[in-house]
C-alpha cells in the first residue's frame, strides 16, 4: 500500500495518515494479515465515505453518447483503457487484463466475497484528501478524475507531502 511509504514523510510535518477500504473487515483483515499496513485502516463495505467525499463510482452505460467520465463509461471504453501505472506490467493492458496479470503473479485468487466487491464496487476510484483539525478538506485527488487513461495512477509521496507543507 503505497500510503505506508508516504506515512512516514507525512508524520514529519504533522500529518496523520489513514486508509478506507471498501471492503467488509473480515476480508480486510485477512488481506492486510498477510500485506500489513503501517496506516490506520478502516473498513467501509459499503462505501459510504468514498460517497460522503465525493469520490466517483461510475456506471457502465450502453450508450456511447450518454457516457460522461468520471461517472460513466461503456465496457468498450474500459476494455480499450491500456494502463501500467507503476511500470510493472509487461505492456499496457485494459483494467481488468491488469488485475487479472497481477492477481497471477502474486497468487491472489479471488474469493466469492471478492467477486461481490467487484461487483458492487468495481468501478469505485480512489481519492486522496488532507483535510485539518476541523474536518475541512484542504486537498483532494481523485483517481482518474479527468480521463480514463490515469486509472490506478495516484500522487506521488513528493505530491502529498508538498500538499500537506502548503497548507
Amino acid at each position: 500500500m503505497q500510503l505506508g511509504t508516504t506515512q512516514e514523510k507525512l508524520k514529519a510535518v504533522g500529518v496523520e495518515t489513514m486508509a478506507v477500504v471498501n471492503t467488509p473487515v473480515e476480508r480486510a483483515r485477512l488481506y492486510f494479515k498477510y500485506r500489513p499496513s503501517r496506516v490506520l485502516l478502516a473498513a467501509d463495505p459499503e462505501a459510504a465515505t468514498h460517497r460522503a467525499f465525493g469520490v466517483p463510482q461510475g456506471v457502465i452505460v450502453e450508450d456511447e453518447s450518454a457516457t460522461s467520465w468520471p461517472y460513466s463509461a461503456t465496457m468498450g471504453q474500459l476494455l480499450a483503457a491500456g494502463i501500467n501505472p507503476t511500470g510493472e506490467l509487461p505492456s499496457l493492458q485494459n483494467p481488468f487484463a491488469a488485475m487479472e496479470t497481477l492477481n497471477q503473479r502474486e497468487g491472489f485468487e479471488p474469493t466469492e466475497t471478492d467477486h461481490q466487491i467487484a461487483t458492487e464496487h468495481g468501478t469505485q476510484l480512489v481519492g486522496h484528501f488532507l483535510i485539518d483539525r476541523e474536518g475541512i478538506i484542504r486537498w483532494g485527488h481523485i483517481e482518474a478524475g479527468e480521463r480514463m487513461g490515469d486509472l490506478c495512477k495516484f500522487p506521488t509521496d513528493e505530491e502529498i507531502v508538498r500538499a500537506a507543507r502548503s497548507l
